[in-house]
């Protein structure tokens, strides 16, 4: 059986930079071990497949290359941007898509510029949860390859989750981030522990000075070593900044991805409950593979 595919690159308007997802917009019915080797065959982290529901626009599942999560950022904003695009080819800008997913009915908004132009896509994310984790910080310094000292430990010790669970973890440089050589497998048995989906390790040292925090998401009990740019998890530890008041405003640019040659911008909006994550994408190529 051939799939038809599109490699979409999201939080960017660039060819070579953002994070990478799989965009299947009209996919045969597919197991879910197809939909997983998609995803592996296409080298993505994610990838995003639509099918017809009685419910919401779309129904949408995301795969990694090894298992079925309920909610994918990047793969959204890659699905609709692109679902957008071509329906300005068709004069039909429809301003907001539902989409049916694994943690409920959310919207994505389509927002175009004052010269009618294509500008970025905000999903909906799920309500924010924290959680307080009884970790040793110590543990997590040794998991990172780093000291304790370069850890902010005056953070709340939660875990935070708008689809789904991070844990964030401040360190005190964009220099130290950057040099972070992680040791994965620590990683992921303490994620096991802690019942999180990955690391999302974050400093206020920015490299643009308009950002909230530059950040690198580990994740490989999902398959995903280091995940370029997050939807998810930026919605989260933005949600765990602004409930903790740990920030000002409510409208935020975070910086991913520049560490690993991939960087992207991730807007993020928060009004009481709501949280919105979104940016912009280029589609780079469509790919028809045999699964």
């Amino acid at each position: 059986m051939k799939v038809k595919v599109l490699k979409v690159n999201a939080f960017t308007k660039d060819k070579d930079k953002g994070n990478p997802a799989g965009v299947a917009l009209n996919p045969p019915v597919l197991t879910d071990d197809q939909m997983a080797n998609v995803t592996k065959k296409l080298q993505v982290s994610e990838t995003a497949f639509l099918y017809p529901s009685d419910k919401a626009d779309y129904k949408t599942r995301f795969f990694t290359p090894t298992i079925e999560v309920d909610l994918c950022g990047h793969a959204t904003i890659a699905t609709f941007y692109t679902i957008a695009l071509r329906n300005v080819l068709l004069n039909n800008k429809q301003n907001m898509f539902k989409q049916e997913t694994n943690v409920g009915i959310l919207a994505v908004d389509i927002r175009y510029s004052e010269n009618n132009k294509l500008s970025k896509v905000m999903m909906h994310q799920g309500t924010p949860i924290l959680k307080d984790v009884d970790i040793d910080m110590s543990t997590v310094a040794d998991s990172l390859n780093i000291s304790i000292d370069d850890i902010d430990t005056s953070l709340p010790k939660q875990i935070v989750s708008t689809g789904l669970f991070a844990f964030p973890i401040c360190v005190k440089s964009y220099n130290l981030l950057k040099s972070i050589k992680p040791d994965f497998k620590k990683i992921e048995d303490l994620c096991k522990k802690i019942d999180v989906g990955g690391f999302f390790v974050f400093t206020f040292d920015t490299i643009e000075p308009n950002s909230l925090y530059h950040g690198r998401c580990f994740c490989p009990l999902y398959g995903v070593n280091e995940d370029p740019v997050t939807g998810t998890a930026n919605g989260a530890v933005c949600s765990y900044l602004y409930k903790n008041n740990l920030v000002k405003g409510n409208s935020f640019i975070c910086e991913q991805g520049d560490v690993i040659g991939r960087s992207g911008r991730v807007n993020v909006e928060i009004e009481n409950d709501v949280v919105k994550v979104g940016g912009k994408a280029f589609v780079v190529k469509e790919f028809e593979l045999d699964v």
